[in-house]
């Protein structure tokens, strides 16, 4: 549980402190205050990236050279994050850190207004909630997934040249990373289905929610070394075609999270009402699979009936929340809110 996050030079921060609540702590400012960057903040700890860039170089405020945080949680981690001249550096205590020590420390789900777009948005974006869960669940998952796209922009190049040799060599490599990712993400897929299903039912009352994770390599079933060497094999058929497109066409980069509603893709015949309850019920799975996570929720509650907006509160009445928004209106009257912070350009103030 998060007890302490200071904040340094980090998108519009210049210092900041904020201390929230064991229980709902609500987070009110205006559009481009900060709100957001807050949470990004204590998302590093959890993941080592923002969900709104691809480098961690960009959330250091604009004209300083470094940035960072430091979170302390109840349980006594001292973790850091700095950013130096586009460098991660990170630090448990006083010590120097890697990130298969520090990940796993404090753990979090974050939900924006951009997951609502996670039913009907593009695969990429199922692929990385995947992926985000995954490295808080196994910190060692990120390095895995690294090796698997070192491989396959090896492979790529290869195929983008017409080095056709270079590119047969490179198959077996990539797919001994690629069957890692493979078997990590239907894993934790098979787990997060009962539990979204749950959740849904909770959240909407009808209709009966179902994850599936869709593989391009067609492997279901095929695990360790038969699933490298099926994997292997596929690379080497796919060959000619994937140099005459000049990318690999099989693999975890192509795969997707099927979310079907009532045996219907949601993308296509939900409501949209439906695709929001889904994406809401696929991120409190996530929770449940994280046992301390802070919640997250970053202005989405505006985007929420009142009646869906009462039963997130609901199912979610024990873990630390973290509520961001324009408006005290849209949280529940029921929610018991234990702290109430305010937000303006950056500097943040606990209301008395």
């Amino acid at each position: 549980m998060i007890e302490l996050l200071r904040v340094h030079d980090l998108r519009n921060y210049h210092d900041a402190e904020f201390r929230p609540a064991p229980g709902i702590t609500t987070v009110v400012g205006d559009n481009g205050s900060g709100k957001s960057s807050l949470l990004e903040s204590i998302g590093l700890f959890a993941t080592l990236s923002s969900p709104r860039a691809p480098s961690l170089k960009v959330v250091v405020r604009e004209g300083c050279e470094e940035g960072g945080a430091r979170l302390e949680t109840t349980d006594g981690a001292q973790l850091g994050v700095f950013v130096r001249n586009g460098r991660t550096v990170l630090r448990i205590g006083s010590s120097p850190a890697q990130a298969r020590d520090f990940l796993g420390r404090s753990k979090c789900v974050l939900f924006t207004p951009e997951d609502l777009d996670l039913v009907r948005g593009e695969p990429a974006l199922r692929r990385r909630a995947i992926d985000d869960l995954l490295v808080q669940l196994r910190p060692r998952y990120r390095s895995m997934r690294s090796d698997f796209e070192r491989a396959l922009r090896q492979r790529n190049a290869a195929l983008r040249d017409q080095r056709s040799t270079e590119a047969a060599l490179y198959g077996e490599p990539l797919a001994i990373a690629a069957a890692q990712i493979l078997e990590s993400r239907r894993d934790v897929v098979e787990r997060l289905g009962p539990l979204g299903a749950e959740l849904y039912t909770d959240l909407a009352e009808r209709g009966s929610l179902e994850l599936a994770y869709t593989d391009t390599s067609d492997s279901h079933g095929v695990t360790g070394d038969e699933l490298v060497a099926r994997l292997t094999g596929l690379y080497a058929q796919t060959l000619h075609t994937d140099l005459e497109r000049g990318r690999t066409s099989i693999g975890p980069h192509r795969d997707d999270l099927e979310i079907t509603l009532d045996g219907r893709e949601a993308r296509y015949y939900a409501s949209r009402g439906e695709q929001r309850s889904a994406a809401l019920a696929f991120r409190l799975a996530e929770l449940r699979l994280l046992p301390g996570a802070a919640l997250l929720l970053d202005d989405v509650l505006s985007e929420l009936d009142p009646e869906r907006r009462r039963r997130v509160f609901d199912v979610t009445q024990s873990e630390q929340t973290i509520i961001t928004a324009t408006d005290l209106d849209v949280i529940p009257a029921a929610a018991k809110i234990e702290a109430t912070w305010s937000v303006v350009d950056g500097k943040l103030r606990e209301a008395s």
